[in-house]
């Protein structure tokens, strides 16, 4: 009973990190590619499936597979994920508050300016309203130029590593910087590739700061890889990229020097991609940090 309280824990969390319900063949494929992207290491879709119930199988899933789904989750293995979360069932349960009764308002107390009491609550409320209201006004309509201009990002900009510019989102903690979701932001990603990976190649005309940035996984070592490994997770890649639409805020290293330069808002050019490769093309040069719901207009 105990393994299978920590099981659901560990697929609430789950779904809690990718910002969805795992409940449909394509969250199922989706979860299966970022577990693949941020572990190195694969869960099939059909023992994901399992896990949730979604198919029938066989009651426990093996330790491997909670081993992977637990590194996906931040912890090293199995038991220090059922660690912590004992740890979290351990702590003490709040004592409940018992508000005290208020003192009685004498019924004659010292007024202001000679009102009641009342009226001078109502008085002090009021001019505590407007004066709110006053620098509401003043923060949404009078913002000065250069103020705005701290909210946005523009292509060309440098950062010196992933954590200067993951704070700017609200993103503080992660332990892959290189692909981190936007907070409330389903499949829009903070994505920090490297110019010219050994693995994920992240081609294009850096001159130009890449207008278009040409993605494909191949091994630097196939040792112990299957024939058809390379093709699978390129077509995985593919069908995520394309199922969810997704974007990506992009932030890439050596493309001038070693810091990470923002290139702007990126979205997959369907024309030119394919199961083999992703185009990526860029279609915003800025990004407002202010309103960042207005990137939810990009995607196609």
């Amino acid at each position: 009973m105990e393994l299978q309280q920590d099981i659901e824990r560990l697929k609430k969390n789950i779904e809690e990190k990718v910002g969805c319900k795992i409940s449909t063949p394509k969250d199922f494929d989706y979860l299966s590619a970022r577990i693949s992207e941020q572990t190195h290491t694969s869960v099939s879709v059909s023992t994901l499936k399992r896990l949730w119930g979604y198919v029938s199988g066989t009651a426990s899933p093996r330790r491997s597979t909670l081993d992977v789904l637990s590194l996906f989750l931040g912890a090293k293995d199995w038991d220090a994920f059922r660690s912590s979360t004992a740890n979290d069932d351990a702590s003490p349960t709040p004592q409940p508050y018992e508000p005290k009764s208020p003192e009685p308002i004498p019924e004659k107390r010292a007024n202001w300016l000679g009102m009641s009491h009342r009226k001078a609550i109502a008085v002090n409320t009021s001019i505590l309203s407007i004066l709110v209201i006053a620098m509401l006004f003043f923060l949404l309509y009078h913002k000065s130029d250069s103020n705005r201009e701290a909210y946005i990002l523009r292509c060309g900009q440098s950062f010196h590593s992933t954590e200067e510019y993951l704070r700017l989102f609200g993103v503080t903690d992660t332990l892959h910087p290189w692909s981190e979701p936007l907070p409330h932001h389903n499949s829009i990603i903070i994505w920090g590739p490297m110019y010219h990976h050994p693995e994920w190649h992240n081609e294009g005309n850096a001159d130009s700061l890449m207008p278009t940035i040409t993605e494909y996984w191949t091994p630097t070592d196939t040792t112990g890889y299957p024939h058809d490994a390379v093709t699978s997770r390129n077509a995985d890649n593919y069908l995520r990229v394309t199922t969810f639409k997704e974007l990506r805020i992009t932030f890439m290293k050596d493309v001038q020097d070693s810091t990470y330069t923002f290139l702007g808002i990126y979205r997959l050019d369907h024309s030119k991609s394919d199961s083999t490769i992703l185009v990526w093309e860029r279609v915003a040069k800025d990004c407002d940090l202010s309103n960042l719901d207005y990137l939810e207009q990009l995607r196609l």
